[in-house]
Parts: structure tokens; sequence; C-alpha cells
């Protein structure tokens, strides 16, 4: 497999530190939520999840309507990340894809999202580890 891009970001401390790549493109305070005692000012691991999660659907997407030479209006990916208790192995995430796709049939929203679920290299990462609720819209 050839390489097509590589990436690097470093965490400083856990949920109460920084998160920064070397190009400078990227620095975020992170702070624990409210809900684990925090003061949420900053962003966390679930937001930072979330966030990847739908940009990365959104391109699969956007390639493959363009693969298929397929005109669309717009595309809107929101991901909704839920930290869950796993019993004594820890934490697992669950995760809600909300997949608006303006300019097509439900048909085709359908059947490319989908597709969208199998190519996209996050859903790849996550198969059979995080529960996933595809939602089209």
């Amino acid at each position: 497999m050839a390489v097509i891009l590589k990436r690097r970001v470093t965490a400083k401390g856990g949920r109460e530190g920084a998160i920064v790549n070397p190009e400078g493109s990227l620095s975020l305070n992170m702070d624990k939520p409210e809900e684990m005692s925090g003061k949420g000012e900053g962003t966390n691991p679930e937001e930072l999840f979330a966030a990847g999660y739908a940009s990365c659907f959104a391109s699969s997407l956007e390639f493959l309507m363009q693969q298929a030479g397929t005109s669309y209006e717009a595309i809107e990916v929101e991901a909704e990340a839920t930290l869950k208790t796993d019993g004594e192995r820890g934490f697992k995430f669950a995760l809600a894809l909300n997949v608006r796709i303006d300019g097509l049939s439900n048909e085709e929203k359908v059947r490319f999202a989908e597709q969208a679920s199998q190519f996209c290299p996050f859903s790849k990462a996550v198969s059979g580890n995080v529960e996933i609720d595809l939602n089209i819209l």
C-alpha cells in the first residue's frame, strides 16, 4: 500500500492538557467535561473522535459521489460520540452518525451512506468495536 498522508499530533497531559501538532495548525486545550467533574472549558477526546469521524465520513461521501459522477448540493455529517462503561474492560464508544446529503433521492442517499460506511478509514478502524447508529436524513 502506498502512503498518501502522514500526520503527527502530541497530547501533553491527559484530559486537562493540550494537543498540538508540529506544523502549528492544531493547538487545543483539553479539559474534563462537566459530567466528569471538570470545568468543560476545553475540548475532550470524545469531541475529537466525533470531529475526526464526521469529517472523514463526509470526505468519503464526497469522494464516492465524485467517482460515480453524481452531483449533489451539500453534505453534512454530524457525529455524536458517547462514552460508555464496558465492565471490567474499562470504557468504549458508541457513535451516532446523522448524514444529510442535499440534492439526491432517498435511495441515492442510502446507497452512498452505506458505501461510505464500508469505505471510510474511521469506519474500518472501529468496525466491530464501536456501536454505530447510521441515520440518513
